[in-house]
C-alpha cells in the first residue's frame, strides 16, 4: 500500500486572491510530485493541483479560473520553496 504523507500549509504562504493553499500531499516512495490542496473562498476543493518538484512548476489548472491558474504558475518557485522547506522539516 502506498503511504501518503501530508503537511498543513495554512498560513505558511500568501493567498492568491480567494485561493489559499492549505495542504501538501505526496507519496513517501515517490516524492517527485506534490499534490497541493486548496480552498477558494474558504471551501476546500475536491481536487488539487500538482507541483513538479524537479521543474518547480504547477502542472494543473484551478478549475475554470485562468486568473488563479496563472497566479499559481507565476508563483510556482515561491510555492516550491515553502513546500520543500515543510517537506524537509516533516521528514525529520
Amino acid at each position: 500500500m502506498v503511504e501518503v504523507v501530508a503537511t498543513d500549509l495554512r498560513g505558511k504562504m500568501r493567498n492568491f486572491g480567494p485561493l489559499a493553499i492549505v495542504r501538501a500531499e505526496w507519496w513517501k516512495e515517490s516524492p517527485k510530485f506534490v499534490l497541493l490542496r486548496y480552498e477558494i473562498f474558504g471551501k476546500e476543493s475536491d481536487v488539487g493541483v500538482r507541483l513538479d518538484l524537479d521543474k518547480k512548476a504547477i502542472l494543473d489548472d484551478v478549475g475554470e479560473s485562468k486568473d488563479l491558474s496563472s497566479a499559481l504558475r507565476e508563483n510556482a518557485s515561491d510555492i516550491w520553496s515553502v513546500v520543500v522547506r515543510e517537506k524537509v522539516s516533516h521528514s525529520r
